[in-house]
């Protein structure tokens, strides 16, 4: 069983979708939440692959040097995380994107966009964050689920798992669409021992 960022699943087909998941159940009870510190969410961007290690030193840096702001960077990093789980939480109801929730991330993620820098890569160009403040990591998860929000006409819907104690968000890739759970070797392997005993019980 999962205990942190750094061994939860990363089920989401998305990492908006991976970071909304670092609340180990949605449905049925509330938690635990594995976003206990700002070092838990850099260890998430990291495994996520959206900041190299230079970046991860100097975050990690700033945090051990700078506790208060910190604290501060989680607990902006908590209120967005929940107005992007409400954000796709709608699109498994087929329901309008909550105003209020659009319009922070909106906030969060133009905020980032600004401080952004081209520099080059293996690739060529791209655009990337300075990492010389703790905010921009919080930036950078709002700029993923604007990026998600942007592709909804070539993409699937968000759907939530309905597992007992999960709702976690996901993006199902499979060739035929037809993905219920989160990850069908936990919850999907837990629904069928349910459905088994309960069959079982009832002859």
């Amino acid at each position: 069983m999962a205990t942190s960022t750094a061994d939860i699943r990363l089920s989401g087909g998305h990492p908006a979708l991976d970071f909304t998941n670092t609340v180990d159940s949605r449905r049925g009870r509330w938690g635990p939440d594995f976003l206990r510190s700002f070092a838990d969410l850099l260890v998430l961007a990291d495994r996520l692959d959206l900041v190299d290690q230079q970046a991860v030193a100097c975050l990690r840096k700033q945090a051990e040097d700078n506790p208060s702001k910190a604290a501060a960077a989680l607990a902006d990093a908590l209120a967005l995380r929940e107005s992007m789980y409400r954000l796709f939480l709608s699109e498994d109801a087929a329901e309008p994107h909550p105003v209020a929730d659009l319009r922070l991330v909106e906030d969060w993620a133009r905020r980032g966009r600004a401080q952004q820098v081209l520099v080059a890569n293996e690739a060529g160009y791209a655009w990337t964050s300075p990492f010389d403040d703790l905010s921009q990591l919080v930036q950078l998860f709002a700029i993923k689920a604007v990026d998600l929000l942007m592709e909804r006409d070539r993409r699937r819907a968000v759907r939530e798992c309905k597992g007992s104690n999960c709702g976690w968000l996901f993006i199902d890739h499979s060739k035929s669409g037809r993905r219920v759970w989160c990850s069908d070797a936990s919850c999907g392997s837990r629904a069928r021992i349910r459905r088994f005993r309960s069959r079982v019980k009832g002859t």
